[in-house]
């Protein structure tokens, strides 16, 4: 099963939000453009031995930033 969700999302289709593809695209062509917002980002970050440990990667941060601001969304819709 896990196998087929991988296959599933191999290829990302943008046919409905083709913006984000061409963000998409930019990211992957560009990693440079994460050192722009490295200080940001890691700013007062501390490693911690408790708590979870599931927090979303640098990269996964950029994108949903993105996002949030290409769709204007605030903070609670962002959550949904």
């Amino acid at each position: 099963m896990f196998n087929e969700l991988t296959l599933k999302f191999e290829k990302a289709d943008w046919a409905n939000n083709p913006e984000f593809g061409l963000i998409d695209v930019i990211l992957e062509e560009h990693p440079e453009y994460y050192d722009i917002f490295n200080d940001d980002i890691r700013q007062g970050c501390k490693y911690s031995e408790f708590g979870r440990k599931d927090t979303p990667t640098f990269e996964q941060i950029v994108r949903a930033a993105i996002y949030k601001e290409v769709k204007k969304l605030d903070y609670r819709e962002l959550k949904l």
